[in-house]
């Protein structure tokens, strides 16, 4: 008995290795072949200098407003402490005031009273004895 004929076997390949795996591809992907990429955002720089701008100039009016508030209650403060002494100076202005009429009247009454220049004798003129 013997052996029984063989059928013809394919030749057998030695199995390959797998190729290594690709690199994870840095940037943005590019799509196809021959596209442009698309462009990358630009930073806002100029929103935030116009923000730090503006946030000054408010600090700055803030400021303003509060040192006005401050000056203004300060003032009316000082005021109200001078408030009797401005009755007494309006009372001293009356009286200087009636004085000063008073004056007035008392040096055209002078006045009235002088004896005319044309009529004074001229020194010089005087008889000699």
């Amino acid at each position: 008995m013997g052996a029984q004929p063989q059928a013809p076997q394919a030749p057998v390949q030695q199995a390959t290795p797998p190729p290594p795996p690709m690199p994870p591809v840095q940037g943005p992907p590019t799509g196809q072949p021959g596209q442009i990429p698309p462009a990358q955002k630009k930073s806002h720089a100029w929103i935030w200098i116009l923000g730090g701008c503006l946030g000054i100039v408010i600090l700055i009016g803030i400021a303003i407003v509060a040192l006005g508030w401050w000056g203004a209650r300060k003032a009316k403060r000082e005021l109200e402490k001078l408030q009797p002494n401005l009755e007494e100076m309006k009372k001293n202005a009356d009286q200087w005031s009636k004085e000063s009429e008073e004056w007035q009247k008392k040096s055209q009454e002078l006045q009235e009273n002088l004896p005319n220049p044309e009529d004074m004798p001229v020194p010089g003129n005087y008889p000699s004895q």
